[in-house]
């Protein structure tokens, strides 16, 4: 499955039984797993309690940013 991540071309596997994955499992294979992050799927705002809904599809864009500190 290719996907464009924070603007880079990515091809991920898919899933064994060949079903579409949920933007919890992308997120996890991604390494943002437990990661404070927000996450805008074809720059729409997915909100973290729909991350295990939200199916992922072939071509997706997904940003993914982290809150960063600063003054």
């Amino acid at each position: 499955m290719r996907l464009s991540i924070n603007g880079e071309l990515t091809q991920l596997n898919g899933l064994p039984d060949g079903s579409k994955p949920h933007l919890d499992q992308v997120l996890a294979d991604l390494g943002y797993a437990g990661r404070k992050v927000a996450v805008a799927v074809n720059e729409i705002f997915v909100p973290r309690t729909g991350w295990g809904d939200h199916v992922v599809e072939e071509g997706d864009r997904l940003d993914v940013v982290a809150p960063i500190q600063g003054g």
